[in-house]
């Protein structure tokens, strides 16, 4: 019984990260580049979807590694969130779109590949094996209380989300570790 319930538990946070934040994406942003400029994005963040603080026994992380050439953009992106107590749910998307907006903000979108569930002391299975929604990750300049925000969403039809391809995602997440560092 003691697996079946940590199985449900770790579902429900797949669900949560597989759909993100519950907002609606924005319009997409003119990217912020010129004509055959080349672009290359890496990253890897400690994040926090409960506020500028960690998060007793979750460990929320995303990696980046995405890059346009002559307006081409590709490359893999590991959004992971691990439950001390349930086990650890692992989406995988390729980049289709990398951009930069007037502000700054730099938004990696694609369809996710795979999305990876391991139940604590159990097999890792598929989650929505064969469904490849949109996905996005968007990485905001530090805001006014000095505090670096990251937004993370994909399509869920279910609960009325869309990720736009180069769409950037509403900050919904906080940067407590790591680096984003953008080359032009």
């Amino acid at each position: 019984m003691r697996k079946f319930t940590a199985a449900v538990a770790l579902t429900t946070a797949a669900l949560a990260l597989a759909a993100g934040s519950a907002g609606t994406a924005s319009a997409a942003p003119v990217p912020a580049q010129r004509p055959g400029q080349h672009l290359t994005l890496h990253s890897w963040t400690l994040l926090s979807d409960h506020g500028p603080g960690p998060t007793p026994g979750e460990r929320l992380t995303a990696q980046v590694s995405a890059r346009t050439i002559d307006g081409r953009a590709q490359g893999h992106v590991v959004v992971q969130h691990v439950f001390e107590t349930s086990g650890t749910v692992r989406a995988e998307f390729d980049v289709d779109c990398l951009a930069v907006d007037a502000n700054g903000a730099v938004t990696v979108t694609g369809p996710i590949s795979k999305t990876v569930i391991t139940p604590l002391g159990g097999e890792p299975y598929l989650f929505e094996e064969g469904l490849h929604p949109e996905a996005g990750l968007t990485f905001y300049p530090t805001d006014e209380q000095h505090q670096r925000r990251a937004g993370w969403s994909r399509t869920d039809p279910d609960l009325h989300t869309e990720v736009v391809k180069c769409g950037a995602v509403p900050a919904s997440l906080w940067v407590l570790d790591g680096g984003t560092f953008l080359r032009r």
